[in-house]
């Protein structure tokens, strides 16, 4: 039961924090922060503390071809809703996410998900990188429904996948838990409401934390099993951050 008010109070708690921030400094940071492995994280914290650290190694696959997936799914709604519009390119990006889950579930080797997922972002990063920037930044400010939407779908995804991981399995399980809850719905009302010009830079932001995201699963693949789910896991956040800042700063200077 302590676990269950655990999943309550963190999750929305965390959700709540990165998407005021995104409001408070812009689509460039909310890109960034949307783009982190929170839920990834809290998915991975209570599927080794209900299920063991075995079974929580077993999702680590499944939620690399999950990364390739959320990327594959980017790539497609930046080329498609720039030319067909936002509803176009919400189905495209659907469909080649159910698409390309498939295929890397299928495929299930560690090396081949993170080359695909590094690849997809590459190909974001270039794109995005060639949209005309805009002339001010602006803040995208989105109804006041959307972040108790937010806050609560995360929750429910959270308590759906850890509910229900024994029938799913380790792999589905972790293939669920990349589902970035904030930044798709962030994408959607950045362009809507800011234009290509914002959505772009969410996209973009949600691409260097894929890099995090890669590292975060990597490391909780080597040090998982010896130190433990607590501190493997705080060290693995700490690594996407760290990698995700600094990939942002380099890429920044350029």
């Amino acid at each position: 039961m302590t676990v269950f008010y655990l999943k309550l109070f963190f999750t929305p708690a965390l959700m709540l924090a990165i998407s005021l921030a995104g409001q408070r400094w812009g689509a460039r940071l909310a890109g960034l922060l949307s783009g982190l492995p929170v839920t990834s994280a809290l998915v991975m914290l209570f599927l080794s503390l209900e299920q063991g650290t075995d079974f929580a190694l077993g999702a680590v696959p499944g939620a690399l071809a999950g990364v390739a997936a959320v990327q594959a799914a980017y790539l497609f709604y930046f080329i498609t809703a720039r030319r067909a519009g936002v509803p176009a390119g919400c189905s495209a990006a659907l469909l080649v996410y159910g698409l390309m889950a498939w295929l890397m579930s299928q495929e299930g080797h560690l090396a081949v998900c993170v080359l695909v997922a590094l690849s997809l972002i590459t190909a974001v990063i270039v794109l995005t990188s060639r949209q005309p920037q805009a002339p001010a930044a602006r803040l995208v400010r989105v109804p006041r429904w959307v972040i108790p939407m937010r806050m609560l779908s995360a929750t429910l995804l959270l308590l759906a996948i850890t509910a229900s991981a024994r029938w799913l399995g380790p792999v589905a399980s972790g293939m669920l838990a990349p589902i970035p809850v904030i930044a798709w719905p962030l994408t959607v009302f950045a362009h809507v409401q800011g234009g290509p010009q914002e959505m772009a830079k969410i996209v973009r932001g949600n691409a260097l934390g894929g890099v995090g995201v890669l590292g975060f699963y990597l490391a909780l693949a080597f040090t998982l099993a010896r130190w433990g789910a607590g501190l493997s896991i705080a060290a693995a956040v700490g690594l996407a951050v760290a990698a995700t800042f600094m990939l942002a700063r380099v890429l920044d200077r350029r």
